[in-house]
């Protein structure tokens, strides 16, 4: 009988799920994700996946604050909702202009540039109100007239 309570014991607590177990499954399943992008595209994403949270009235919402200035469309108000960004002026200005075109509340986007690392974002409502920021980026999540990719939308913050 012991040899029979060992055999359980010893099962038993092999099944049980350990840091190690978890943190080797976690490294497994990032290198799949990983798998066929450039360095460059890898460090993008790590760096626009911690886009800032902030609570709002109880909700959790992208907001990040950064010095922009206007390229074309809407004059910017403290809060634009973006959906893209871009390195390429023809790509951003691509977007713009599908927002442009679809109306509704895209009817008036801007195109903004953080002049120092030369990114162009693409912003589909800009509004002096955060309650008004927040009802735009939570309707764009639920129909985008443009394909949406994390971190996107999120709220800009002049």
């Amino acid at each position: 009988m012991p040899v029979a309570m060992l055999l359980a014991v010893s099962v038993f607590t092999g099944c049980k799920t350990t840091e190690e177990n978890y943190s080797a499954a976690y490294e497994i399943a990032k290198q799949k994700k990983e798998a066929g992008l450039t360095s460059e595209e890898i460090s993008g994403m790590r760096r626009e996946e911690s886009m800032p949270k902030t609570v709002y009235r109880g909700d959790s919402i992208p907001l990040k604050g950064m010095y922009v200035k206007k390229v074309e469309g809407a004059d910017p108000q403290m809060y634009t909702v973006v959906v893209a960004s871009f390195k390429q002026l023809f790509n951003s200005q691509s977007v713009f202009k599908r927002l442009k075109s679809a109306g509704g509340l895209t009817a008036d986007p801007v195109l903004l540039q953080d002049p120092r690392d030369k990114k162009y974002y693409v912003g589909a409502v800009t509004t002096a109100s955060l309650d008004s920021a927040v009802s735009a980026l939570r309707a764009l999540e639920q129909s985008s007239p443009v394909a949406l990719k994390s971190p996107y939308p999120f709220i800009l913050r002049k």
